[in-house]
């Protein structure tokens, strides 16, 4: 596959010749050509967070609710059945086909975050535990910065989310050297205007002139802020100096995207969302409401972005439906009435054994479902422009029972998408238990599967072979290896 690449990358640059490689536009093209040749596209990473945990009972291989335990594989397994949250996955009524060859589904994932569970969504891609914020950057940042795999795009990565755009720990993904969090956007309009700014349909002078002002006055702003930046340093003690250089990092990247790029064949510059399907966008100012719209813009703009080539990493912070009449039908306080009034059996209980009430497990795995819906419906997007299989996505939540254990046991994670071959699809994989069954709240010795592991094998899949461990955690066997369960 890769010959294969190098001869396509060749004979593009063979018709339009090697001097057209420095245009803006280049990579842009390139992809649409390779594409067009049946050549491997680059691998992109999506990384989309699901709010309060899992019910387990609806979601762990082999399940049924209250039903007797059904026999199931690694690659023979049933997500139709009712009730079960992963459904959207195998819905081609829904979203056009089923997906269930596309997702590789794990239980039993564990996120040392050392944190209360509110905060645990900084260790998803850190692999940190949590004193105060994350120790390192998270994995994102680290392909797509730090390792320059998001150089040729003119977005290196974007962060997007739904309702809340506060940077405290548990409220977003991504984050920089040293811990430090990075904006997310949630207004899918400026998410449109942020993406497509640069990206103009082919044949449009007048998109060409205005963008060419707008791109001017930018790189002038660049420029004197670079210099002011580089005035202050000389003056700085070292560890000021850190972060004065994460700042001119920032400058590198806004400097980027005063670029303007013709939209190619497999590139076409959607319209801008109707902002007026979201008059509000903030939690807890009424735009709760309008969440749903929210989420389904901000994938519809994420998809044709990805699919543009104007970025390759992104995250999406996804948000509840916490309202009266929304229409799962659920507790206006999806946070209190939903997921912490979740009585969980054994196998959501971090296998201690435990009844649990059924009739508390049905509205958290309404939200799963629903979560998961907002997944598919991206990766309909993202096949729908070819792109799908070269696309990884990774879902999970800060949380696996979200009720009062708030436990960072047994997360949902599910990978999903083609991801360029490098992950072996439909399969469900479940991990070694933390705890033998017992009615202790503490095992010796206890086997932790941490997703440490994953973010190390999602790093080789992006060709960082070198990679040998990622995260902070007290000891390095947490830290250090492959996921071997998924190889």
């Amino acid at each position: 596959m890769k010959q294969r690449m190098l001869a396509t990358r060749r004979s593009f640059l063979r018709a339009v010749g090697a001097g057209f490689a420095a245009l803006p536009c280049f990579r842009l093209l390139e992809n649409n050509f390779a594409q067009a040749q049946g050549a491997e596209l680059p691998l992109k990473f999506i990384t989309v967070y699901m709010p309060h945990g899992i019910c387990a009972e609806y979601y762990n291989r082999g399940q049924r609710g209250t039903a007797a335990a059904v026999t199931e594989t690694e690659s023979d397994f049933d997500i139709t059945y009712a009730n079960c949250v992963l459904q959207p996955f195998d819905d081609a009524a829904t979203y056009g086909k089923s997906f269930k060859d596309k997702i590789l589904t794990i239980d039993g994932m564990e996120l040392l975050s050392g944190a209360n569970g509110h905060e645990t969504a900084g260790t998803i891609l850190t692999g940190s535990r949590i004193s105060g914020k994350p120790a390192n950057s998270s994995l994102d940042h680290f392909l797509a910065v730090e390792r320059g795999l998001g150089a040729d795009t003119r977005l290196s990565n974007v962060n997007l989310g739904v309702g809340n755009d506060a940077l405290d720990t548990g409220m977003t993904l991504s984050y920089g050297v040293g811990g430090e969090p990075l904006p997310k956007i949630i207004d899918p309009v400026q998410s449109y205007q942020q993406l497509f700014r640069g990206v103009v349909a082919a044949g449009d002078p007048g998109g060409d002139a205005a963008l060419a002002r707008q791109n001017l006055l930018g790189q002038g702003m660049v420029d004197y802020l670079r210099g002011d930046v580089n005035r202050l340093r000389t003056r700085l003690a070292g560890s000021e100096k850190l972060k004065l250089d994460q700042h001119m990092s920032s400058l590198d990247e806004l400097e980027k995207q005063f670029q303007t790029i013709q939209s190619g064949a497999g590139c076409t510059v959607p319209p801008q969302p109707d902002a007026s399907t979201f008059p509000k966008l903030k939690q807890y100012n009424q735009g709760e409401q309008y969440f749903d719209a929210i989420t389904n813009a901000q994938i519809d703009v994420l998809a044709q972005a990805m699919a543009c080539d104007v970025t390759r990493f992104a995250t999406l912070f996804m948000n509840d439906l916490s309202y009266e009449g929304n229409p799962l039908g659920l507790a206006a306080d999806n946070h209190g009435g939903v997921a912490h009034a979740y009585l969980a059996s054994t196998v959501g209980n971090n296998n201690h054994p435990a009844a649990g009430s059924p009739d508390t497990w049905m509205p958290l795995a309404k939200m799963n479902k629903y979560s998961f819906g907002k997944v598919a419906r991206l990766m309909q997007k993202l096949d729908q422009l070819g792109i799908l299989d070269s696309t990884l996505i990774y879902v999970t939540s800060d949380m696996g029972n979200a009720s009062n254990l708030h436990s960072s046991r047994n997360v949902p994670t599910v990978l999903a998408g083609g991801a360029n071959g490098k992950f072996r699809m439909g399969r469900r994989v479940s991990l070694a238990a933390d705890c033998p069954p017992s009615g202790s709240d503490w095992c010796s010795p206890m086997i932790e599967k941490t997703n440490n592991h994953l973010l190390v094998s999602i790093a080789h899949a992006f060709g960082q072979s070198d990679v040998e461990s990622f995260g902070t955690q007290p000891e390095p066997a947490l830290t250090t290896g492959e996921l071997t369960e998924i190889a």
